[in-house]
């Protein structure tokens, strides 16, 4: 009977994964399926849709150019134009500071608001509107930035301005969410909940 059993959840494990199912065994985590939340739009951000959906409720992690990362530090910087987010596998020495030698998984949106955005690989989507790449830490030294096709889900459930202050006296925000971002080359993926400084210009 136990044999029986073991061979029931191995060929239930084998099914899971075969229709796109991520199985968590260890650690306690949450099962997901990386898919967006009900009535995401393609290329957009939803506002106000700030389900999880079939995103990680871990705390966001994955692989960088092949190599396992846990993300360390999240950060939203405004540039006015637009908001750059880093994915960093080290955290800055300062809050809003910045770090060297480091892996990232970088997002750039011309808005930020509390609601999903998705984009599948092969959905188009305006360069100054959205984009995002990878930076990873070369073995002689030096980064080196990967630019190819991506897919990604981001729910920003809760943004708020102006609750703190950086090192250097800047005003600094608060941003918490979900997020599932992957390349095309298939050496990089994140996936997991993230709570980011949203460092004000």
């Amino acid at each position: 009977m136990k044999r029986f059993s073991s061979l029931f959840v191995f060929a239930l494990s084998l099914m899971l994964v075969g229709a796109g199912c991520t199985v968590t065994t260890t650690g306690g985590g949450s099962s997901s399926d990386g898919a967006p939340p009900a009535g995401a739009v393609e290329g957009a951000w939803a506002p106000g849709l700030t389900d999880q959906g079939g995103l990680s409720g871990d705390a966001v992690a994955g692989t960088i150019n092949g190599n396992s990362v846990d993300i360390a530090a999240v950060t939203i910087e405004d540039w006015g134009d637009e908001y750059k987010w880093s994915f960093s596998n080290k955290a800055p020495s300062s809050q809003c500071g910045f770090s060297t030698g480091d892996d990232s998984v970088e997002f750039r949106s011309m808005e930020m608001v509390e609601g999903t955005f998705t984009k599948a690989f092969e959905t188009d989507v305006e360069f100054d509107e959205f984009h995002s790449y990878y930076v990873y830490e070369r073995p002689e030294g030096g980064p080196h930035s990967v630019n190819t096709e991506w897919s990604a889900t981001v729910v920003v459930t809760d943004f708020e301005e102006s609750v703190g202050e950086d090192n250097f006296g800047r005003n600094m925000g608060q941003a918490s969410g979900y997020v599932q971002i992957a390349f095309e080359d298939g050496l990089t993926e994140i996936a997991g909940a993230f709570t980011a400084d949203v460092c004000e210009r």
